[in-house]
């Protein structure tokens, strides 16, 4: 039997244990952060699709409607409108953090209102209204 051989194997198992050790840490921060990109994507995608559906409303009109369905998830949540200048974005929210803000500049919309967090499966009415003498769009959640 070769010596070197059993007394080589004790500080190869722990040099092998070292770097799991510090490697499944790293490996675990990777997989999270990718989750909460992914979740982030889609959100900023279905915040696209409102967009898009409060854009249609307002090029048509006072009393024109648009609707839009969208699907969110992973503790992903959009919050339309706000005070001030956020009346005229979209936030997109992952665990309550703000993580993206999106203004809706062509044609600068205004949400009119208090604002209104979507979370989970929604179809939403886009309405152009004139009120007290702003143009803007106001939301409501049909389901």
């Amino acid at each position: 039997m070769n010596r070197k051989g059993v007394t080589g194997l004790p500080i190869t198992l722990a040099v092998t244990f070292l770097i799991l050790a510090l490697f499944v840490p790293i490996a675990i921060g990777m997989v999270s952060d990718f989750e909460k990109d992914t979740s982030a994507a889609v959100a900023k995608a279905e915040a696209g699709k409102i967009e898009d559906a409060a854009g249609r409303a307002y090029y048509s009109g006072a009393g024109s409607t648009s609707r839009v369905s969208v699907s969110l998830s992973g503790g992903s949540c959009l919050m339309l409108g706000g005070e001030g200048s956020d009346s005229y974005s979209i936030s997109i929210l992952l665990d309550d953090t703000v993580v993206d803000k999106i203004y809706l500049q062509r044609p600068p919309v205004k949400f009119l209102g208090d604002p209104l967090y979507l979370m989970g499966d929604r179809t939403v009415s886009m309405e152009c209204v004139f009120e007290n003498g702003v143009y803007g769009i106001r939301v409501s959640v049909i389901d």
